[in-house]
């Protein structure tokens, strides 16, 4: 187990998560791609930041003792499927100690994401969701621990083959709505 997946670390991170977000989250465990390296989570949020949204949180990826350290991963989308906010602590789940997790980082998957889209990549940067956009303490009086949060926005294979040959900005340049997962490919 990683030295700092304690029961106690996570209860703070959804007590603060849930106060953050003023809602309580339903909690589902991920099978970790290694589980020496502690538990992942998916928090999902349903009609957050407004009705006809969710929005998910990953617990875990701050689990790591590489560069990724401190960070978790969130996704808001414009969509009534509960799938979705599986993504951030899958994503985390299988990368965890391979990635940065750093904006501007494009992940591509092997197959969608989610059934109801075809949208198989994503493009990480500030949160979408305005409230997670600052770090959340869930340390103990007298201890910081510090999340900082990195936003997923689902792309399709040939926008993250864009983002690769041309970088992330010329991706982000373009007009395309990153909370609707049913859109049209831009490129």
């Amino acid at each position: 187990m990683a030295p700092y997946d304690t029961p106690d670390r996570v209860g703070r991170y959804r007590d603060r998560l849930d106060a953050l977000v003023g809602a309580a989250a339903e909690v589902q465990a991920i099978d970790p791609r290694e589980p020496a390296d502690g538990r992942v989570l998916a928090l999902a949020y349903h009609d957050i930041p407004e009705p006809g949204h969710v929005t998910g949180f990953s617990y875990g990826l701050s689990l790591t003792t590489g560069p990724a350290r401190g960070r978790e991963l969130t996704l808001t989308v414009r969509s009534d499927d509960p799938a979705w906010c599986g993504v951030p602590a899958a994503v985390a789940a299988v990368l965890r100690g391979f990635c940065p997790f750093r904006p501007g980082i494009v992940l591509g998957h092997a197959g969608p994401y989610v059934t109801t889209s075809a949208m198989n990549s994503v493009v990480l940067g500030s949160p979408a969701y305005d409230r997670a956009t600052r770090p959340l303490d869930i340390g103990t009086e007298g201890s910081e621990d510090l999340i900082d949060f990195v936003g997923l926005f689902p792309i399709h294979a040939s926008e993250r083959e864009l983002a690769y040959s041309q970088g992330a900005e010329a991706l982000w340049s373009l007009d395309w709505d990153r909370t609707d997962p049913g859109r049209a490919p831009v490129v």
